[in-house]
């Protein structure tokens, strides 16, 4: 291990820092989960239902609450740091937020995650050290720890996570209801938003998922789809109500898309 480390054992992280680091958690909890998140599935589609007849150019004809399965290489840019921190299920959104985008294989989660089972690094020397410390400083928490001593704790849940799906594949969130902390628990899977000419973006929840089922090539994962720009929506439409026929080239080379699937027109 390299010196200039930060150091695993033991390291406090201050009481101001640790008050700090709680104090993040918990705002991070209430803006992640809202008190929408709490209700009822049923309840929760209802509510789009009437927000897309209300304003059917603001919210999209998908079900909102639906998972697709997509592979998880399609998924190759993620928007964590520029998506609005609240949920925008089901939402149609125009504007450039699709160009603001990072590689997902650039974050240290992806980058840590190889060394550890590609490379055969040890935890403490992979970039996800250097991540987890980067998040301390700047806000007294990482992963739901407050000191470096937890960051030991996290990855042996991240080994555990990876042997689980490679032993018994890759599980939905209710398949785990008893560890989900939410009466939705597809909220938690992998969620992404749908940019203007269909590619998917990573978005919030279940990169360490993502970045262990592109490791170990996987042919599909579920995620929840929360926007999509006003410019893939206008192809969706067109997919709905135009016969096969009338679809110009463009559209047709996309209809094996998964956020298709549902319609008529598109490729199972």
């Amino acid at each position: 291990m390299s010196p200039d480390r930060p150091v695993l054992d033991g390291e406090p992280a201050g009481l101001v820092r640790r008050l700090r680091g709680r104090l993040v958690s918990a705002c991070r909890r209430r803006i992640a989960r809202p008190a929408l998140a709490s209700l009822p599935l049923g309840t929760l589609e209802a509510c789009h239902r009437s927000r897309r007849r209300l304003l059917p150019s603001r919210y999209t004809d998908a079900p909102a609450f639906d998972l697709i399965e997509v592979d998880p290489n399609r998924i190759e840019w993620s928007l964590l740091e520029s998506a609005p921190a609240r949920p925008q299920w089901g939402r149609v959104v125009g504007g450039d937020w699709d160009r603001r985008a990072d590689r997902f294989e650039d974050r240290a989660v992806y980058r840590g995650l190889c060394q550890r089972y590609r490379d055969g690094y040890e935890w403490a020397e992979t970039a996800l050290v250097d991540a987890f410390a980067d998040q301390l400083r700047r806000f007294g928490t990482a992963w739901g720890y407050t000191s470096m001593t937890g960051f030991e704790n996290r990855c042996t849940e991240i080994d555990r996570l990876y042997e689980s799906v490679r032993e018994h594949g890759y599980r939905r969130q209710a398949e785990l209801i008893d560890r989900t902390g939410t009466a939705v628990p597809r909220l938690d899977e992998i969620n992404v938003d749908v940019g203007r000419d269909g590619t998917l973006y990573w978005r919030s929840y279940g990169q360490h998922r993502l970045a262990i089922a592109k490791l170990l090539a996987l042919e599909s994962v579920p995620v929840l789809v929360h926007r999509r720009h006003r410019r893939w929506q206008a192809i969706r439409d067109r997919v709905r109500t135009d016969r096969p026929g009338d679809l110009p080239p463009s559209v047709r080379a996309r209809l094996d898309h998964p956020d298709l699937r549902d319609l008529d027109g598109g490729i199972s």
